[in-house]
């Protein structure tokens, strides 16, 4: 192939550290003009898993591909300047996954026979060569370790954030409270929170913030503190929700936004007020002494549109009666099948611990366990947060 062409591709300049305006090196002109031009059709494999890597290495000039994994599942995408299979070039394994052409696809190529043959030749190749792979792995170190290092910042804020002494709340009467997060292994933006409003009313809330990292951390915050300063001013809750929509509006230029599901209950009417701003419906021990789903009208999700009016509800919460809230981590799990846990299997559940609903650290701990021993080891994608709220 044309070397002067392949040269201006960004990703080429980057792994082979070539100067715009200089000639090229040697050694990189030879491997370069060694490399032939390939069509893939559509849907056709460019390098399969298992396959030989006697093809060699691909750099993809136009069109994209999708990598996948032994299974068949999408891991990652490819588009103009990436490379395939470039490892293949010196060593012998089998290829450790499929890239399939999601459009007609054009690369360069070098077969590892070619490269070996030239290289032998002018040992200046291989120089070159390992001195791109060099540079490729040390921008992906770099990449990981950003990476590693954004999510424990992640981490630290969501921890920081969550209430973890429920001591205060469990002293008052017929009130006995706890909650849990468990983060993913990419940060989400689950939280909750419970305060005192004023001697008896008392605000316990669940919610669950789009995307993942380190925004969803801030934003997760910010959607926090904006709740809890306007309920503290006793404000009535469709205001505060209101106040809380329009502030996470403002300059949310990045789209994000966050579901919650918020209550004050108050203590000596046993009234629940609520806002279910596009949460899953939390759920309650109903007439007939069994966990049902609370029957909640949806409003937007906050973040999303400014000025939208949100409707408070209402619901008794007696003494011994109990209520549980979560995110949809926990409705949302997979098992090893690919399967969700589901609202159906939730209730099953929470109506075969019912024997432990006055105990709300042992009830927490069985649902974690009926989740686990549902995905039966399979990763789970996303936070699993619960809060449990027992009068019994």
């Amino acid at each position: 192939m044309n070397a002067d062409v392949l040269r201006d591709i960004p990703t080429i300049q980057e792994f082979f550290k070539i100067t715009p305006g200089e000639e090229l090196k040697e050694g990189t002109r030879i491997l370069l003009e060694a490399m032939e031009e390939v069509h893939i059709k559509k849907g056709e494999d460019v390098v399969s898993f298992g396959a030989d890597n006697e093809d060699g290495m691909y750099i993809i000039l136009q069109g994209t591909t999708d990598v996948l994994d032994a299974k068949g599942n999408l891991i990652n995408s490819l588009s103009v300047g990436d490379f395939i299979g470039e490892l293949g070039l010196i060593n012998d394994d089998k290829r450790g996954a499929t890239v399939r052409a999601a459009s007609e696809v054009i690369c360069a190529n070098i077969s590892k026979a070619l490269f070996e043959e030239i290289a032998s030749k002018n040992r200046k190749i291989y120089g070159t060569f390992m001195n791109m792979l060099y540079t490729k792995t040390t921008k992906l170190v770099t990449e990981q370790e950003r990476i590693k290092s954004e999510l424990a910042v992640a981490t630290r804020i969501q921890a920081e954030c969550l209430e973890n002494d429920f001591t205060e709340f469990n002293k008052l009467q017929d009130i006995k409270l706890t909650a849990a997060m468990r983060p993913a292994k990419e940060v989400g933006g689950d939280f909750y929170d419970m305060f005192m409003i004023d001697d008896t009313h008392m605000c316990f809330l669940i919610a669950d913030v789009s995307g993942k990292g380190v925004p969803a951390a801030i934003f997760m915050s910010m959607a926090k503190t904006h709740i809890k300063n306007y309920a503290m001013l006793g404000l009535p809750l469709a205001e505060v929700a209101e106040r809380t929509n329009n502030q996470l509006c403002h300059k949310n230029e990045s789209g994000m936004f966050v579901t919650a599901f918020i209550c004050v209950l108050d203590i000596e009417t046993n009234d629940i007020t609520f806002i279910n701003a596009g949460h899953n419906k939390p759920f309650i021990i109903d007439e007939e002494g069994t966990f049902s789903m609370v029957p909640a009208k949806v409003n937007m999700a906050f973040g999303m549109m400014e000025g939208v009016p949100y409707r408070e509800q209402h619901i008794s919460l007696p003494v011994d009666n109990c209520i549980y809230l979560y995110t949809d981590g926990v409705t949302e799990a997979l098992n090893d099948v690919d399967e969700f846990f589901g609202d159906d299997r939730l209730k099953c559940v929470l109506n075969a611990h019912m024997g432990e609903a006055s105990d709300v650290e042992a009830f927490v701990k069985s649902m974690y366990d009926e989740v686990d021993s549902f995905a039966n080891g399979a990763m789970q994608a996303d936070d699993i947060t619960m809060v449990y709220l027992s009068r019994r």
